[in-house]
């Protein structure tokens, strides 16, 4: 657990560090063009769906169960440059599972968005916020009532957006959210240190 809680305390080190630096580093590669443009802030808007591969692992697991599902996607905020967006994002995957259980899981999460080169449309993209869910493990089916739990998590992620007419754009994009649960409590039962993987693909409409 120690080693987990020390390689999430990096990432999230990471991302904080990257949403600080990209505004400075692309304002200095592009002073120009920013100046120019008079734009200023904008609204930045993305709106999609993603396929999502669920993984949830314990100390006293017994193998692993991977699970599939379709997820919602939506990410707001203000472009403050060309290169950089500053937002948050919501995602949602719902399961149901053979039992009949239903599985619902949704980050929370406050992102940045940067594109190193401003004619390509390559992107990064990390976070960190709050993840929210319901009957998470299989120890916990059929449990009444239903085990609801929350946890800290971050996200890395990728993609690549094409611009349309206008405003108006579309992105492929890939990410990894994770959360962090710690020790689960239901039923008599109590079960170490939580973690949750979720690997997701998708497809999504741009404005901004």
């Amino acid at each position: 657990m120690g080693r987990i809680v020390t390689r999430l305390r990096w990432v999230a080190v990471l991302a904080v560090l990257l949403s600080c630096l990209a505004p400075a580093l692309a304002s200095a590669q592009q002073p120009s063009a920013d100046t120019q443009s008079g734009e200023g802030l904008r609204p930045w808007i993305v709106v999609g769906g993603a396929w999502t591969t669920l993984l949830g692992s314990c100390t006293n697991c017994e193998g692993e169960n991977y699970l599939h599902s379709g997820g919602f996607m939506a990410d707001a905020g203000v472009s403050i440059n060309k290169r950089t967006e500053l937002g948050g994002e919501v995602l949602w995957v719902p399961e149901t599972l053979t039992t009949g259980d239903e599985i619902r899981v949704t980050f929370l999460m406050a992102t940045v968005q940067y594109r190193p080169w401003v004619t390509r449309g390559f992107f990064l993209k990390g976070g960190a916020g709050m993840a929210f869910l319901k009957n998470w493990l299989d120890a916990f089916e059929n449990a009444s009532p239903p085990v609801r739990s929350k946890a800290f998590s971050l996200v890395l992620g990728t993609g690549w957006e094409w611009n349309a007419r206008g405003r108006f754009g579309v992105q492929v994009f890939g990410a990894h959210h994770v959360a962090a649960l710690g020790d689960l409590e239901a039923g008599g039962q109590t079960v170490e240190n939580v973690m949750g993987n979720f690997w997701s693909l998708g497809t999504a409409l741009v404005f901004r």
